[in-house]
């Protein structure tokens, strides 16, 4: 799995001991065993190319097989852990999702410029397999709540 590392997060925010480069790695393999634990499948796991954090929120490229996505979570501190609020395709590049995902205006624009920061580096198969994920789908505790999708996230994405 490679995952490229986002941002540099306080290290008093969520591990009051280590370095900011150890706490943004342990983040980034937090998130990277969140989408693990919930979307693996026997002999489909996931691979995660890009894994950005700022303030609390992440959001993960997914490829599973011939299929891909991207995955907006949220850390909760109070039980040190992710969930995926949204899942979508490049409508998770926009601020605009973020926003209303609950983001303030600066973070969701700071977390979409890292996304394409980050995503530089895909290759054009990637991209096209993370981007042919259409809709976006909420979640509220780990289930599909509601979607602009056409066909739900679990029938046609491989999750």
């Amino acid at each position: 799995m490679v995952c490229s590392l986002a941002l540099w997060w306080p290290s008093t925010v969520l591990h009051a001991h280590a370095t900011p480069a150890e706490s943004a790695a342990e983040d980034v393999q937090s998130v990277a065993a969140e989408m693990h634990e919930t979307w693996d499948k026997p002999n489909q796991p996931l691979t995660l190319p890009v894994i950005v954090i700022h303030q609390g929120m992440a959001i993960a490229d997914w490829i599973q097989d011939d299929k891909g996505g991207r995955a907006l979570l949220k850390y909760h501190p109070a039980h040190q852990h992710w969930h995926t609020l949204l899942c979508g395709g490049s409508e998770l590049t926009s601020s605009r999702h973020l926003e209303a995902a609950g983001m303030s205006s600066a973070d969701a624009q700071a977390l979409a410029a890292l996304l394409q920061n980050h995503e530089q580096d895909l290759t054009d198969d990637q991209r096209q397999r993370i981007d042919s994920f259409k809709g976006v789908v909420k979640f509220s505790k780990g289930k599909p709540v509601s979607s602009t999708a056409h066909d739900m996230h679990g029938d046609t994405h491989g999750h």
